[in-house]
């Protein structure tokens, strides 16, 4: 008996021992997925893909429930169709507080991880890429989230009627989607695409009740009244005032502390910083450079308000751009000649007064993989830029002050945001530098709802803007060919054959190395042909009220989820 005990015990044993392999055999094999799943992401770490128990979600974060974060927008937005809308601070109202997508980003690993997602996974290939949806989520109205508005929210995006052309480009790489069923769904590839995890797991979910449409137009018409899935729901919007926001206390996750967000329309930079100073506001993004340097400085200021500064990968880029319909832009010479005559280390020290500041030479981000820091930006040099000018046959033929070709005087209009300081100095800077190598410039100020729209029908001969940055960014969008016209984003007509096949080379280059490489010949040929004249990319900032607490920085930047008022310091009920 003590034998067969013995060797029974020894069998238990290695049967336990045989399950414990397999059971390590199997996570391999699953790392070894999620790592490859990171890789065509573009991202090196592994990652854990399921989603957090809801237990605890009230107070997650430290501190209060309560209170209004006032935040002080520039301009007003156009659009709150998260689909059709590519404004930026639009983007601050509804994304995250009232639209959600079914994966995020680990704010500080820059890992994806689920949201509306409780799991995803690609296949070995590259090819297939499945979404679990979690049980539990809803959008405002009570409605579940299910597979089926996944699948309309991508139905939506692709369909040509709709204007949403910048966005549905990213998803031409995805052949169909199949609902597997009512939680899951799976993205068929028609090749593999670096950032199809990203894509396909960040498009915006939209309930297919609340936005079923007969015609793209009626779509395309819908601006207001947001419906999401997101911790705020939609109060109101007052045009040339405010938008209104507040908590969703129905939300399936977990729930912010603050209760209302209330976006305040200001567009002059001077008072907003009254309006902070006042009590009436609580947080500007985005200062203007000046007052920013000002009022860090000052030590009144910084007693009751957080000066924030931070690099991080959204950061963007200003820049000139030059529209190539027009006769006086067609010639990458006159371009490059445009760049040689603004002083921007000037502007970088007396404009914005930001010593972090640094001048670009592309579109990627400065401080990224895919930017090539051995390009060296074009430097301030009129007297080459009169020469360029004159091998263009751009040259004064009448005696009268302005350079002309073909019987067309070199005149344009230069188109800005009216009142905004950034934009109006540029502007003026631009004018005097032009006057001085024989071009004549007009401003063109605008309010921003027109600007924007001007600037998506390319009705401008030059024009400034901010393009905001981004993880592993694919310049497709803004630069391949097939972006001009059609309110596509490639708004100055550059069009080059080399650059096409590169960007559409890297798309599909899964190793980082070799795409990186492809980028940076890209980037070479975007320095040279200077469809933009990159002035300047400077670390976010920000303002804010010091009785907001728990404010962290993370490396994608700063999250208002995070903020709270203790109780003592609230002001609104």
């Amino acid at each position: 008996m003590n034998r067969r005990s013995a060797l029974y015990s020894a069998v238990i044993v290695l049967l336990l021992l045989v399950v414990i392999v397999l059971q390590i055999l199997s996570m391999i094999q699953s790392d070894r997925l999620y790592e490859r799943l990171n890789r065509i992401a573009g991202i090196s770490k592994p990652q854990k893909t399921e989603a957090r128990v809801k237990e605890g979600i009230k107070n997650e974060y430290p501190g209060d429930d309560g209170d209004w974060l006032i935040w002080c927008i520039n301009s007003e937005p156009s659009n709150f169709n998260p689909i059709t809308s590519s404004d930026a601070v639009a983007n601050y109202v509804v994304s995250g507080n009232i639209f959600e997508t079914l994966i995020e980003y680990n704010e500080d690993t820059f890992e994806h991880k689920p949201l509306l997602a409780k799991s995803f996974a690609i296949s070995e290939d590259g090819l297939q890429i499945d979404f679990i949806l979690r049980d539990d989520i809803t959008f405002s109205d009570g409605h579940p989230v299910t597979a089926d508005d996944v699948i309309f929210s991508y139905n939506t995006i692709i369909n040509p009627g709709v204007d949403a052309l910048s966005y549905a480009n990213y998803l031409q790489d995805v052949d169909h989607v199949v609902k597997m069923n009512d939680r899951h769904v799976r993205f068929i590839m028609k090749r593999v695409y670096f950032r199809s995890l990203s894509i396909c797991g960040g498009i915006p979910v939209i309930p297919e009740h609340i936005y079923r449409f007969s015609s793209p137009d009626e779509f395309n018409k819908r601006i207001s009244n947001p419906v999401g899935s997101g911790p705020y729901i939609f109060e109101k919007w007052e045009v040339g005032r405010e938008i209104i926001i507040r908590k969703n206390l129905d939300y399936w996750g977990k729930m912010p502390n603050v209760d209302k967000i209330i976006f305040r329309v200001i567009t002059n930079d001077a008072a907003a910083v009254q309006a902070l100073r006042a009590g009436q506001v609580d947080f500007i993004k985005q200062p203007s450079p000046e007052l920013f340097s000002e009022m860090s400085q000052n030590r009144d200021f910084t007693e009751k308000f957080h000066c924030l500064s931070y690099w991080h990968p959204g950061v963007g880029y200003f820049w000139i751009g030059w529209n190539q319909d027009r006769p006086f832009f067609r010639d990458k010479r006159v371009r490059q000649a445009m760049t040689h005559i603004l002083d921007r280390e000037n502007i970088i020290k007396h404009i914005l007064k930001n010593p972090e500041a640094m001048i670009p030479t592309g579109n990627f981000y400065i401080h990224g993989p895919q930017y090539d820091s051995a390009i060296i930006p074009w430097p301030y040099d009129p007297e080459r830029a009169k020469q360029l000018l004159d091998e263009a046959g751009w040259v004064d033929t009448n005696g009268n002050g302005i350079r002309d070709k073909d019987g067309v005087e070199f005149r344009f209009k230069y188109q800005i945001v009216g009142g905004t300081s950034i934009h109006e100095q540029m502007a003026k800077l631009v004018k005097d530098a032009a006057a001085k190598v024989g071009i004549e410039v007009e401003i063109d100020p605008y309010e921003w709802s027109v600007f924007i729209n001007r600037v998506y029908d390319r009705k401008f001969d030059a024009v400034n803007l901010a393009t905001v940055g981004g993880l592993a960014g694919d310049p497709y969008q803004t630069w391949h060919s097939s972006q001009i016209g059609n309110r596509g984003s490639n708004y100055v007509g550059f069009n080059v054959a080399e650059a096409d096949k590169l960007m559409e080379e890297a798309r599909v280059t899964i190793d980082d190395e070799k795409r990186n490489k492809l980028y940076h010949q890209f980037h070479r040929i975007l320095h040279e042909e200077q469809p933009h004249t990159f002035i300047y990319t400077r670390p976010g900032e920000a303002f804010l009220s010091k009785r907001f607490e728990n404010v962290k920085m993370h490396l994608l930047g700063i999250n208002h989820f995070e903020w709270y008022v203790p109780k003592e310091n609230q002001r609104y009920r």
